[in-house]
């Protein structure tokens, strides 16, 4: 009897000591892993995407896996990583050309003239504020239009300058990464079971949920990306067209805020336009909204729908959290992070409602 009581402490003990050291192996193993967590993530959502393509080179390849696995990590660098530096060198030189812009034609005397010319327009805007109860000055504007344009200016330089710098780091993870989906694609469907038995849900919950993070990568990478890109160039060029200064520059804040619904690339051209309009360039100003209101138009309303179709629909007010929370915590990749995590919560609380909190309640 004492022997059967001691032998179940041992055995309590022992369970309790290898928990303890198998939750510090993982969390010393995921601390390690912390520095490329990033690109390990951004490779699992290549390799979803890339799989299927995979695959099919796999049969023309008469079954060599690694040679499908590598001719896929050549497509992405060459798709990717080579116009990526391409786009940051180039950011670097517009950046710098427009901040010396800035510097050079954006001062106090400048302001004063352009003010001047336009004095009939800044007196019906005065009156407009006057009689929403908003005391604004000639000289608050003034100073604030010098302040928040220098400001804006000198923190997308840095931006830039910091960014140009690390073309030494993104390469050294963009080359990781390419290891990463190799290994990945030859091994995925083992390392797939592998990660799946530590699950304790049920397979079809698994398998479920896998789906539906698969759904959102195509949704946000290939329907979101593939319209952001599209209004970025298509930007790009039609303010080289207009003769706007700096288009590689505001072609990219466009593919970037492309992401966003309902704002998108409007945060670009809209000021621009009503700029236009402001100085008397009534027609040209005109065309500018016209053109660029019809290319967001058509990319929001024919372009995204056609390739997200129905696989993912999510509430606008989630898309804006998740885009806006992702980019306050992860930075630039929170843009696909944070819908990420969010199809993540929205699939698990589905998979409780419908398995664990009828039986709970």
């Amino acid at each position: 009897m004492v022997d059967d009581k001691v032998d179940d402490r041992l055995s309590v003990y022992r369970i309790v000591v290898f928990f303890m050291v198998f939750f510090l192996s993982v969390g010393l193993f995921l601390w390690m892993l912390r520095p490329f967590f990033s690109t390990l993530i951004l490779s699992l959502i290549m390799v979803g995407l890339c799989y299927p393509v995979y695959v099919k080179l796999s049969e023309v390849c008469d079954g060599r896996n690694w040679l499908s696995s590598a001719l896929i990590c050549l497509a992405i660098f060459l798709g990717i990583f080579v116009p990526l530096v391409f786009l940051i060198s180039s950011l670097s030189v517009e950046v710098a050309d427009f901040y010396a812009y800035l510097k050079r034609e954006l001062t106090a005397n400048s302001l004063n003239h352009f003010l001047t010319l336009h004095s009939d327009k800044v007196d019906r805007v005065t009156h407009l504020l006057d009689r929403l109860g908003i005391s604004y000055s000639l000289e608050d504007l003034q100073s604030h239009i010098l302040r928040l344009s220098k400001g804006a200016g000198l923190w997308v330089y840095n931006w830039t300058r910091v960014l140009a710098g690390q073309i030494m780091n993104f390469s050294l993870h963009f080359i990781l990464l390419l290891v990463f989906i190799y290994f990945l694609l030859i091994d995925g469907p083992r390392v797939k079971e592998y990660l799946l038995a530590l699950s304790p849900l049920p397979r079809e919950q698994e398998e479920g949920l896998l789906q539906k993070f698969n759904d959102m990568t195509m949704a946000m990478v290939v329907g979101n990306g593939v319209a952001a890109i599209i209004q970025g160039i298509l930007g790009g060029i039609g303010l080289a067209l207009f003769d706007i200064r700096s288009p590689v520059l505001w072609g990219t804040v466009m593919a970037i805020f492309a992401f966003i619904p309902f704002i998108g690339i409007s945060v670009v051209f809209i000021p621009i336009g009503g700029y236009m309009l402001l100085v008397g360039d009534t027609s040209r100003g005109i065309a500018f909204l016209a053109t660029f209101g019809a290319l967001s138009l058509v990319a929001e309303y024919l372009v995204k729908p056609k390739l997200v179709g129905n696989r993912v629909k999510i509430h606008v007010l989630l898309i804006f959290i998740a885009i806006f929370g992702g980019l306050s915590t992860f930075g630039l990749l929170g843009i696909l992070f944070g819908p990420l995590i969010t199809i993540a919560f929205l699939s698990l609380v589905e998979i409780y409602h419908q398995n664990y909190g009828k039986h709970l309640l």
